[in-house]
């Protein structure tokens, strides 16, 4: 794994933008996280408009209507979308795969099944979007990040799901989770599969409330820690993490 060292934020996604403008090309498929730590970085790259790439995709998005709290929302809110669509740069959004799905959602005892149904289904959309995307592009880059409580994507602590070697052999690129912690439990998201079919990942990592997911994710031990990814071998060698934590 290389890793860089900053020393803050501000200088880390400087870094980042000077690194996705010498990886990214027109034949480059990059997906983006959401969060807070990405947002500046795809404001200024919005800004300055020298980015050229193929398609953009997501990483993972929170479930509901396309403008509610979502990835989706935060990104556009910089302009980068509206930026790359100006350039008829195509953007595979989660959320708009299946708007009648995600309507249907009637009250009663069915209501929670079908809202979980949703999930499902929009997953196998998604992950036909991806799975295309994949075989389209010849190079693929991942913004990507780690929670305090050492998740990545959508892929919480303590999941079933967080076992990476199962995963990293399925077919699955996508994937419904419907018990994430916080306000916003049920996630769509790229699986463990699908991230190490990337040929870069670049992970983001600030300020001193990740300093314990760092030092879990680099420690050994039995708790399912997704963070844990990254340091895979074959998975270190394509990420590169930017932090200004010591490690």
């Amino acid at each position: 794994m290389k890793i860089e060292i900053v020393q803050n934020s501000k200088q880390g996604l400087e870094t980042a933008k000077r690194l996705i403008y010498k990886i990214v090309e027109s034949k480059t498929a990059l997906f983006l996280s959401g969060g807070t730590t990405p947002k500046p970085l795809y404001k200024s790259l919005a800004k300055e408009k020298k980015l050229h790439v193929g398609a953009i995709a997501m990483v993972d998005e929170r479930f509901g209507q396309p403008n509610h709290h979502s990835n989706e929302r935060m990104i556009r809110e910089t302009g980068f979308i509206d930026y790359l669509s100006a350039k008829n740069v195509p953007f595979y959004s989660i959320l708009g795969q299946s708007l009648g799905v995600k309507q249907r959602r009637p009250g009663g005892v069915n209501r929670e099944r079908r809202h979980l149904e949703g999930v499902s289904i929009i997953a196998k959309e998604y992950d036909r979007k991806v799975k295309g995307l994949l075989s389209s592009f010849p190079k693929s880059v991942a913004i990507m990040g780690i929670g305090e409580d050492g998740h990545i994507a959508g892929l919480p602590e303590k999941s079933q799901i967080s076992s990476g070697d199962r995963l990293i052999k399925s077919q699955t690129y996508v994937i419904g989770i419907d018990d994430f912690p916080g306000e916003f439990k049920e996630r769509i998201t790229l699986t463990f599969n699908a991230l190490s079919k990337m040929d870069l990942l670049i992970v983001l990592v600030f300020g001193s409330a990740k300093k314990t997911a760092l030092s879990l994710m680099f420690a050994k031990g039995a708790e399912e820690i997704p963070a844990r990814f990254y340091t895979k071998p074959a998975i270190s060698e394509k990420t590169i993490l930017i932090t200004d934590q010591k490690v």
